[in-house]
């Protein structure tokens, strides 16, 4: 096993606790200690890593650090050798450790990494891309618009971020979104939704949306779970689009908030949950990937595919 650490210096945990585990790594590792930047700078170490033939990659921070590792990483290594992923939670916010992180930080993570036995998960990231545009794809492992969008920005706020549990942030954000809904003024323009259309699998919605939720992982936190289908042990992208104006959305919102979708909502028009492997996109929306804000393209086109599996290390 050759390993390398991804380090998010300024991450919440990491700038809490101290620059002493970037130290020891540093030492230790040389140079496959690389500290997280820009993709591209990020893109262009990792380059590096992958001519040294290193196999095991850990990531130090929260999920927009995740996001940026994974985006190099595709970028950097062919899909058929794909290094080892290990997620040591130190972000602002951890939803992807809290289904695939290691469970170990710091120089205890990586002695235990060394000592090998350990259990492993294969997740496949949303790709994330603009076509007919220069912009780069990235990957991401939870997003989504309208609604989601706009929440984000909300849960994003200084006084949010202070004071909100962390590993919580779907939560917190579907909760922004009722507290909106609560003052008259706001309510009409939440609930009116954005322009959306939705192309896969040969189906297409199109529409006004009140939220919309995609994700490659199979856990989130606290037993929230807003997506269903038929085949729930298929991998692939899951997806939830709330129409605008849905009817029973506080009824709605309790049953997925624990993790249930009973089968009025499963039938019901409003909600459309699925998987699949490719979808595009039209909207005027930002699209919201791992935390991280992207504007629109001019044309509001975007596509989200099913990207290379990548495989997770569990202590």
């Amino acid at each position: 096993m050759r390993i390398a650490l991804i380090h998010n210096a300024r991450s919440r945990k990491n700038r809490r606790n101290g620059s002493s585990f970037a130290v020891e790594a540093q030492t230790l590792l040389g140079k496959d200690f690389v500290p997280s930047d820009s993709r591209e700078g990020t893109t262009e170490h990792v380059r590096q890593l992958c001519e040294r033939g290193i196999d095991t990659i850990l990531i130090d921070g929260g999920d927009g650090t995740v996001s940026t590792a994974l985006t190099a990483i595709a970028r950097a290594y062919p899909a058929d050798r794909l290094p080892d992923i290990v997620i040591l939670a130190s972000g602002n916010t951890n939803l992807i450790a809290g289904d695939v992180g290691f469970g170990l930080r710091g120089m205890e993570a990586i002695q235990r990494l060394r000592q090998g036995g350990l259990r492993s998960s294969m997740r496949t990231p949303i790709r994330l891309s603009w076509p007919g545009t220069d912009r780069m794809p990235v990957l991401g492992l939870f997003g989504g618009c309208a609604g989601y969008a706009r929440a984000v920005r909300i849960a994003h706020s200084p006084t949010v971020l202070r004071f909100a549990p962390h590993d919580l942030a779907v939560g917190i954000t579907l909760l922004s979104t009722f507290i909106s809904l609560m003052f008259r003024k706001s309510r009409e323009d939440w609930l009116k939704g954005d322009p959306l259309r939705i192309e896969t699998g040969g189906h297409v919605y199109d529409g006004q949306s009140f939220m919309f939720l995609t994700t490659g992982l199979s856990r989130l936190s606290r037993g929230i779970w807003p997506f269903w289908d038929a085949e729930p042990n298929v991998e692939g992208l899951r997806y939830l689009d709330v129409s605008a104006w849905p009817e029973s959305l506080l009824r709605a919102t309790a049953a997925l908030l624990c993790g249930r979708a009973p089968r009025w909502l499963r039938r019901h028009p409003d909600y459309v949950s699925g998987r699949t492997d490719d979808m595009t996109l039209v909207t005027e929306s930002d699209f919201v990937l791992d935390g991280e804000v992207f504007t629109a393209a001019p044309d509001g086109v975007l596509r989200l595919e099913r990207a290379p599996g990548f495989r997770f290390l569990h202590a």
